[in-house]
C-alpha cells in the first residue's frame, strides 16, 4: 500500500510540474519552431497587469480523485470502506481540480502598442520570470504567428537598414 501511495504522490507532482511553463518572450511552443512570423514595429503606449485564467485539463481532478480513493480505502471495512473510498474519490477530485486551476492561473500584462502604421492594439501576454520588462515608450516588435501575437523588445535592433539586394532569375 505504501508503494501505491508513493506512485499516486509522484503522479500528483508530475501533473503539477507539467503545467508550470508558459509561453512568454523567451519561451516558444513546439508548434512555433520553424514557422515564419510577420513582425511590425511599434511603441508601448500603455500597460496594465492582468490575471490570466489557466486551462484546467481535468488531470488534477483525476489524480486527486485517485489519491482520495486510495486514502479512503483505509477507512473501515465492508460498506464503510466503500463509503470511505467514494467520499475520498469525490473530495480528492474536487480538491485536485481546484489545485490544478489555482496552479494554472497566472499573472500577465496587457500591452497597448501603437504600430508604425498608426494602428493601436492591445495584446495580453504571459510574463515569465526571465522576460525583459517592457515599459511605456519602449520600442517593440509585435510578432504575429498565425493569429498568436507576442510583444518583444526591439531596442537591440537597428532603426534603419539598407534594402537587401534582390536575386536575379535567369532562364
Amino acid at each position: 500500500m505504501k508503494l501505491k501511495l508513493k506512485a499516486i504522490a509522484l503522479l500528483c507532482v508530475l501533473s503539477v510540474m507539467s503545467g508550470c511553463m508558459h509561453i512568454g518572450q523567451n519561451v516558444y511552443d513546439n508548434k512555433e519552431v520553424g514557422k515564419a512570423s510577420a513582425v511590425s514595429f511599434g511603441v508601448v503606449v500603455g500597460m496594465k497587469p492582468i490575471d490570466i485564467k489557466g486551462d484546467n485539463s481535468g488531470a488534477g481532478a483525476i489524480v486527486g480523485g485517485a489519491a482520495g480513493a486510495g486514502a479512503g480505502s483505509y477507512m473501515g471495512s465492508g460498506t464503510g470502506q466503500a463509503w470511505g473510498i467514494g467520499a475520498g474519490l469525490v473530495a480528492g477530485a474536487v480538491i485536485g481540480g481546484l489545485m490544478e486551476q489555482a496552479m494554472s492561473n497566472r499573472k500577465g500584462i496587457e500591452y497597448t502598442v501603437t504600430l508604425d502604421s498608426g494602428v493601436t492594439m492591445t495584446i495580453p501576454q504571459n510574463v515569465a520570470s526571465n522576460d525583459t520588462p517592457l515599459n511605456v515608450g519602449d520600442r517593440v516588435i509585435v510578432q504575429n504567428t498565425g493569429g498568436y501575437q507576442r510583444v518583444l523588445p526591439a531596442a537591440h535592433l537597428p532603426t534603419e537598414v539598407k534594402r537587401p539586394q534582390g536575386i536575379k532569375v535567369v532562364d
